[in-house]
């Protein structure tokens, strides 16, 4: 979230001397209404940024989790950014954090869920494999059925899944899942494949908190667009107040 104030002095001596035909309620409408109009552009530009800076495209969760705060002649400010709550799931907010500035992820609600389950130790995350016989979405994520799917076979099987499974013949839909080291392998979520599920694929491998580098600029994407705008709104917004004015006046 970022957040644009403006010093009203300033911005006037930009409009010429016309700008004296207005009164102080004029001149607070006509400022919150360019400041407005200018985050909402901004909010536009970084929906459409985001195709660039997020591998396989945003999901639509994502690009409608952006706000603008408006601005009111009470209070010459906006805000246009990610909202950081959601009702479900993890907020974009949150997961768009490390990409913009860096720095390891908070955990996601399918990890809040698996340690609370006792199934993750509170210092682990988990990271899709990319090989994986779960059901990818339009966008190349697992869906959130999946997720709650094998997370109730995790929680009815846990690490002993790997024994207690090893001859089911459970149908697709209820895939069997485990945590464990089958042979060897590094520590991981494993999904059963194969006739008997005598095969298995890793499906999440379990790290210490991922690391991010900065790929997705947001501050400098919505101070740039909200420069480029912000000239031609007032100017647009000085004119409708001051015809306003005219009018008000005969």
């Amino acid at each position: 979230m970022i957040t644009f104030n403006t010093n009203i002095e300033e911005e006037l001596k930009s409009l010429g001397n016309k700008v004296n035909l207005l009164t102080s309620r004029n001149i607070s409408y006509m400022v919150a209404r360019a400041m407005t109009e200018t985050a909402k552009e901004a909010q536009k530009v970084l929906k459409q940024s985001m195709s660039r800076y997020i591998e396989d495209g945003p999901v639509p969760f994502t690009t409608n989790s952006t706000f603008v705060r408006f601005a009111k002649p009470s209070n010459l400010s906006v805000e246009v950014g990610f909202k950081q709550f959601a009702s479900k799931g993890t907020a974009a907010g949150r997961y768009l954090q490390p990409m913009a500035a860096g720095g390891t992820r908070p955990a996601k609600s399918t990890e809040r869920q698996l340690r609370n389950a006792g199934l993750l130790r509170p210092s682990e995350f988990i990271v899709p494999t990319g090989v994986t016989p779960l059901k990818l979405n339009n966008y190349g994520n697992i869906t959130g059925g999946k997720y709650t799917q094998m997370l109730s076979r995790l929680k009815s099987f846990g690490e002993q899944g790997y024994q207690a499974n090893i001859a089911s013949d459970a149908p697709k839909e209820k895939r069997n899942y485990f945590i464990g080291t089958p042979g060897g392998l590094p520590r991981g979520i494993y999904a059963r494949v194969g006739r008997k599920k005598r095969g298995f694929h890793t499906v999440f491998y379990i790290t210490r908190a991922p690391k991010y580098s900065q790929t997705f600029p947001i501050v400098d994407i919505l101070n740039a667009a909200y420069a480029k705008t912000w000239k031609s709104q007032l100017q647009t917004a000085f004119s409708a107040e001051l015809g306003s004015r005219i009018i008000q006046k005969k």
